[in-house]
């Protein structure tokens, strides 16, 4: 399935700026040439009266001039609108090259370096597996290289965020249409994630639906899916619950994940699915992350017809739904 290409931030930049540059000058120029026309009338009407003695009448004399007068204001204030126009295109244009390249730079920075920390993050991790492995060592050194292969593992996780990220700017990222359970999907994410949920002593409940079908990319969902789960179990305090339900209605297949922690604020709802956004910078801080899996999440499931959205109470906690279309029979 293959992403269709997104409208240019730049080009729609350019295009309002120009739109209000426009605007500002045809208001300019219509309140103009209306003032322009009415004086204009007045001085011919008075002329007609008093200097023409012809056999046209002072009627047939102004309806004449009027007609040509009004044609070239007219074809005068085109131009000027067209040039202005283009004028402002162009000035639009110029004004936004700087950032435009700005940016570019940035996004190959971005997947350069995560393209260059790959390597020697994969080599780090071998040598912490290999020296566990080996005998004699004992359990303080054995913690210690423990701690440095689960820092690996984060470090891995946020390069692979940042390349999937240089990989949707760039229209690179492609989602396949596959059809998978998605009520089985979320069951074993919820056992692949049991080991973290016991380290925070929170219990995961998961629903035993027989299955959800869902049409979509199963890659992207499992990460998905991963991704709000391990929200809801940092999220959720110690003791506490972590429910996961899977649906299917109305042609559509889902899994609501709900944790009972602190919840967030009505106006940082949305902001979750910003990219490198943090709700709680310190608390952020402490467990690591990205801050881009709900970012990329939102963006694929939308990309394969669903779609993904919090709910959320100020010390009740969050419930997010991910959704995906049922196959078409």
């Amino acid at each position: 399935m293959a992403e269709p290409r997104s409208p240019d931030v730049f080009a729609r930049a350019r295009f309002r700026l120009a739109l209000l540059f426009a605007g500002i000058v045809v208001i300019l120029v219509v309140v103009s040439g209306f003032i322009t026309y009415l004086n204009v009338r007045s001085d011919l009407q008075t002329a007609a009266r008093g200097a023409f003695s012809s056999g046209e009448t002072e009627q047939e004399f102004v309806t004449r001039s009027l007609s040509s007068f009004r044609w070239r204001l007219l074809a005068v204030d085109g131009a000027i609108i067209l040039a202005v126009g283009i004028g402002g295109l162009l000035y639009a244009r110029s004004t936004l090259r700087p950032i435009r390249d700005n940016v570019a730079a940035q996004k190959r920075f971005i997947a350069d370096a995560s393209h260059e920390l790959r390597t020697p993050l994969t080599i780090m991790k071998t040598d912490f597996e290999v020296a566990m492995r080996a005998p004699g060592f004992a359990e303080e050194a054995r913690s210690v290289l423990r701690s440095g292969l689960e820092e690996v593992d984060r470090m891995t996780g946020m390069v692979e965020d940042l390349l999937t990220l240089s990989r949707i700017d760039a229209h690179q990222e492609q989602l396949v249409d596959e059809r998978f359970d998605l009520a089985g999907l979320a069951r074993q994410t919820a056992q692949k994630l049991a080991g973290l949920a016991a380290e925070s002593g929170v219990t995961v409940q998961a629903d035993a639906a027989d299955s959800a079908p869902a049409a979509g990319d199963e890659r992207h969902t499992r990460r998905a899916l991963v991704n709000v789960l391990k929200n809801a179990l940092e999220h959720s305090p110690p003791g506490g619950t972590v429910e996961v339900r899977a649906a299917v209605a109305g042609g559509v297949s889902s899994v609501t994940v709900t944790d009972h922690g602190e919840g967030i604020p009505p106006g940082e709802v949305e902001h979750i699915f910003d990219r490198f956004y943090r709700a709680d910078l310190s608390r952020s801080q402490e467990r690591g992350g990205s801050g881009l899996g709900l970012a990329i999440a939102r963006w694929a499931l939308r990309r394969m017809g669903g779609d993904l959205v919090a709910e959320s109470t100020v010390g009740s906690g969050t419930r997010m739904t991910l959704t995906l279309p049922t196959p078409r029979s």
